[in-house]
């Protein structure tokens, strides 16, 4: 049985989720009780401010016939995984955050009975001019991807940081709700 909480977060595209993480992770780096584990992705870190690590197709299969991934999922076009090293780090007490997904996070609450989900959220126009200003999609991707949004709404989370204002209100309601759970230093 884990002993750690894995912080399991998602958010859509232009919410901020990845601004946010790295905001959190400068917060947490003094609490050796936290890791932040690496995502492996199917594709380039072309803007630089997500950090994952980067594999072709066959290698992330490979990783999956030698179960070198705790998580692993598919999504717009790309696969992800999670490395099976948090399942040490949660059975020594350590608490992990993960940059997840909505379609995997029953499944990873199925597997991980200590999971905390945190949706990463913003109001639906503050969401699309960020991704419009982004530059990075045409119109009807930013369409498809703002219908998918929608899901969001019908699902349930252990707790929902509004991200309309500024990175700081979000994090620190980010860092509010993780010390509710476990005493943090700051």
């Amino acid at each position: 049985m884990p002993k750690g909480y894995l912080f399991y977060v998602i958010g859509s595209s232009g919410v901020g989720k990845d601004s946010i993480l790295n905001e959190v992770k400068k917060k947490l780096f003094i609490n050796d009780q936290f890791i932040f584990a690496k995502r492996f992705i199917t594709r380039p870190n072309k803007d630089g401010n997500e950090t994952h690590i980067e594999l072709s197709i066959p290698d992330f299969n490979n990783r999956i016939d030698q179960k070198l991934f705790a998580l692993y999922w598919e999504a717009h076009t790309n696969f992800y995984g999670i490395g099976i090293e948090i399942e040490y780090w949660l059975a020594n007490g350590y608490h992990v955050i993960v940059n997840g997904s909505r379609a995997y996070k029953d499944i990873a609450a199925l597997n991980y009975p200590n999971l905390k989900s945190i949706l990463i959220d913003a109001d639906k126009e503050v969401i699309y001019e960020r991704l419009v200003e982004r530059k990075r999609e045409s119109q009807q991707l930013i369409d498809q991807r703002m219908q998918r949004n929608e899901k969001f709404e019908q699902m349930q989370f252990d707790h929902i940081i509004k991200n309309d204002s500024t990175i700081k209100e979000a994090v620190d309601s980010f860092l509010l709700y993780i010390n509710s759970l476990v005493a943090i230093k700051l």
